[in-house]
C-alpha cells in the first residue's frame, strides 16, 4: 500500500523484499522498508561498511531495481542499520512497482521537462512534458495515428484518408497539416482533433497491464506545432474511470467499510479536474464519514463504479481512506464545493498579473503570520481557514490555463511559503521556536539596510551552530529587507539546501548569481544544487564555468569528482 499524506513529489512505496548493496566489490544484503523514484529506505543486516555518502550499485527483483545510489543518511536499528539512499540517474521502473498517476504526478510537481516513455512488448507510446505539463503524445501504434481516429470517428471518410496518406508519404509533412491543406479539415477543428489524439493516447496507458517506462530530462524537439496544456489530475481520473480490465486495479480498489475523506492539503484539493456525472453523484456523499458501502446505497450505482470512481480520486490525492470509526481531517465550510467548481478560462489580466507579481516580490518577507493575513495570535481553526483561503488565491492549478509559463514558479514559490507557514503555525511546538525566533529583532535599527544586515549576521550565526531553520527564516528576511545584496542571496540558498529545498535554493543562487555573474564560488554552489535536483549534466556545465573563471576552486573540482565518481 501506497504511504498516505505522502508529502514528497514521488510516493513512497511500502515493500519488504531483498535489497542488495554493493560497496567496494562487497555485497551487503537489506530489507527494503519503502521506496520511490528517487531512494530507498532500507534495513542493512549487521554492521555496514560504508558511511553517509558512499555511493552504492543497488538491486532488487521485486520492485526491479538496477541503479546507483547514495547513502544520505545511516542510523542504527535493532540488530541492524537503517539506510537512506538517493538514487541516482534517469527516473526509470516497470508500471507494477510504480504507478503511472505517482510518477506523471512527480513530474508535475518537480517541474521536469522531458519524455516519458511507456514500453509494453512491441508497443510504444510517450509523453512530452514542459514544466511538469503534458502538452503532446506519440504512439506507435497505427490505430492510435491522427487519420486512424478521425476515421473511426467518421469526421473523414477512407477515400479522404487514403488521399491524405498518399500526400503525407510524398511530401514528408504531417497528416493533420495535409488534411487541413486538402480542406478535410478546418485550421480549429485540427487543434481540437489534434488533442483528442494526444488524449486518447495518454489514456490508453492507465488499462496497460505490464511494461516499462523510462523518463529522459532533456529538451523536447521543435517540430511540434500544435503543443497542449493537459491537467495531470483530469487525465488521470479519465483514464483510471476507462479501464475496463477489472483484474489491473482489483487489488488496489478500497473496501467497502472504507470511509473515504477529502485529503488536507489544499495543494491536492484544488486541481483543475472535471468529474463526470457519476464522480459528481458519488463526491457530492462524501463527508468525511460515510462508507463506500453507504455510498453505493445511496447513489444506486454500479458497485464497481463507485470503487473505481474513489480510486481514481485516491490516485489523484483528492480523496484518502480512513477506516470507519477513526478521526478524519475535516476541511473548512464552503471548501467542498469550490474543489469541483468549473474553472473559466482564464486570460492573463493586469490584474492577474500584478497580484501574482507584487506577493512574489515580498512574500518572503511577510513571514508566516503575514503571508497567512492573520494576527500573531489567531487560533490554529483561524489560521486553518487562512491558509485554504492563500492556498486556493495561489494555487498554480487555480490558474492552469494561463499561457504566461513564467508565473508557473512564481506561483509554485508563494505556495510552497504558504504550506510552509501553516505547517509550522498549525504544530504547537514549531509555533512556539518560530514565535521565539522572530521576537529576536536587533535594538535600535531602523533603516531596512541595517536590519537586512542585522537579520544576515544572525542567521550566519544559526548557520554555523547548524540551525538550518532558524537561517533560513533570517536570510528570507535579509533578502527582503535588501534585496541588492549578492551575499544575502548566496547564504539563503545554502540555508534552503540545508534544508533539502533544492528549487527554492536554486532561485536564491541565481538571484546572487544575477547580481555577481562571474562568482565562481556562486557558480559552483549551484552546481552542487543541480546534482540533488537530478541534472547532473547542467551541473557539470556549472563546475567547468566556475573553473574557467577561477581554476583552482576546491568546490567546482570536489563537484566533478563526485559527478565522475557516480559514472564510473
Amino acid at each position: 500500500m501506497v504511504e498516505k499524506k505522502e508529502q514528497r513529489l514521488f510516493r513512497r512505496y511500502h515493500k519488504s523484499s531483498v535489497l542488495e548493496l554493493e560497496y567496494n566489490s562487497r555485497i551487503f544484503r537489506a530489507i527494503t522498508y519503502d521506496y520511490s523514484l528517487k531512494g530507498i529506505c532500507a534495513v542493512i543486516e549487521g554492521i555496514p561498511r560504508f558511511g553517509k555518502d558512499a555511493l552504492l550499485n543497488l538491486h532488487s527483483d521485486d520492485p526491479e531495481i538496477d541503479s546507483t545510489g547514495q547513502v544520505v543518511w545511516l542510523r542504527s536499528e535493532g540488530s541492524g542499520f537503517k539506510v537512506g539512499i538517493l538514487t541516482g540517474g534517469q527516473l526509470k521502473g516497470f508500471l507494477k512497482d510504480f504507478r503511472l498517476p505517482d510518477t506523471l504526478i512527480g513530474l508535475q510537481r518537480s517541474f521536469k521537462t522531458g519524455i516519458l516513455t511507456v514500453e509494453n512488448g512491441e508497443v510504444t507510446k510517450k509523453i512530452f512534458i514542459k514544466n511538469g505539463d503534458m502538452i503532446f503524445s506519440a504512439s506507435n501504434r497505427d490505430e492510435d495515428r491522427l487519420g486512424d481516429i478521425l476515421l473511426r470517428e467518421g469526421r473523414i471518410n477512407q477515400e479522404q484518408y487514403d488521399r491524405s496518406v498518399t500526400e503525407m508519404k510524398s511530401t514528408g509533412r504531417r497528416q493533420g497539416a495535409v488534411l487541413v491543406r486538402l480542406g478535410y479539415l478546418k485550421a480549429d477543428e485540427l487543434v481540437a482533433a489534434v488533442r483528442s489524439q494526444v488524449e486518447e493516447v495518454i489514456l490508453s496507458l492507465f488499462g496497460m497491464e505490464g511494461g516499462r517506462f523510462l523518463f529522459e530530462e532533456r529538451s523536447l524537439p521543435t517540430e511540434e506545432v500544435i503543443t497542449l496544456k493537459l491537467s495531470a489530475a483530469n487525465l488521470i481520473y479519465s483514464g483510471i474511470k476507462r479501464i475496463e480490465n477489472t483484474d489491473v486495479i482489483r487489488a488496489e480498489l478500497p473496501a467497502e467499510n472504507d470511509v473515504p475523506c477529502f485529503t488536507e492539503d489544499p495543494f491536492d484539493l484544488f486541481q483543475e479536474i472535471r468529474l463526470d456525472d457519476s464522480g459528481k453523484k458519488i463526491v457530492s456523499c462524501i463527508d468525511n464519514k460515510t462508507s463506500v458501502r453507504e455510498i453505493i446505497s445511496i447513489t444506486q450505482l454500479d458497485g464497481f463504479e463507485v470503487l473505481k470512481t474513489i480510486y481514481a480520486l485516491m490516485n489523484v490525492r483528492i480523496i484518502e481512506l480512513e477506516t470507519a470509526g477513526a478521526a478524519v481531517n475535516e476541511i473548512p465550510e464552503g471548501v467542498k464545493a469550490e474543489i469541483f467548481e468549473e474553472k473559466a478560462e482564464q486570460r492573463l489580466d493586469p490584474q492577474t498579473r500584478e497580484m501574482i507579481e507584487a506577493m512574489h516580490s515580498r512574500y518572503e518577507g511577510l513571514g508566516y503570520y503575514g503571508i497567512l493575513g492573520v494576527k500573531d495570535h489567531a487560533a490554529t481553526a483561524e489560521i486553518k481557514a487562512a491558509y485554504y483561503r492563500s492556498a486556493k488565491q495561489f494555487h498554480p492549478d487555480i490558474h492552469f490555463s494561463l499561457a504566461d509559463e513564467s508565473l508557473k514558479d512564481k506561483l509554485s514559490d508563494i505556495f510552497s511559503y504558504v504550506y510552509e507557514a501553516y505547517a509550522t503555525l498549525s504544530d504547537p511546538q514549531k509555533r512556539k521556536e518560530y514565535d521565539r525566533l522572530i521576537t529576536l529583532k536587533p535594538a535600535k535599527l531602523t533603516a531596512t539596510q541595517d536590519k537586512a544586515r542585522a537579520a544576515f549576521e544572525e542567521g550566519r550565526d544559526r548557520l554555523r551552530r547548524k540551525a538550518a531553520a532558524e537561517a533560513e527564516l533570517l536570510f528570507g528576511q535579509a533578502t527582503y529587507f535588501d534585496a541588492t545584496i549578492a551575499e544575502y542571496h548566496y547564504y539563503y540558498g545554502l540555508a534552503l539546501t540545508a534544508n533539502k529545498k533544492f528549487k527554492a535554493a536554486q532561485k536564491a543562487m541565481e538571484r546572487a548569481l544575477k547580481l555577481e555573474p562571474a562568482n565562481a564560488g556562486y557558480i559552483a554552489e549551484l552546481g552542487f544544487i543541480f546534482i540533488e535536483l537530478g541534472l547532473p549534466v547542467r551541473a557539470t556545465g556549472l563546475f567547468e564555468k566556475a573553473l574557467k573563471i577561477s581554476p583552482d576552486n576546491a568546490r567546482a573540482l570536489e563537484g566533478l569528482r563526485r559527478l565522475n565518481q557516480g559514472n564510473s
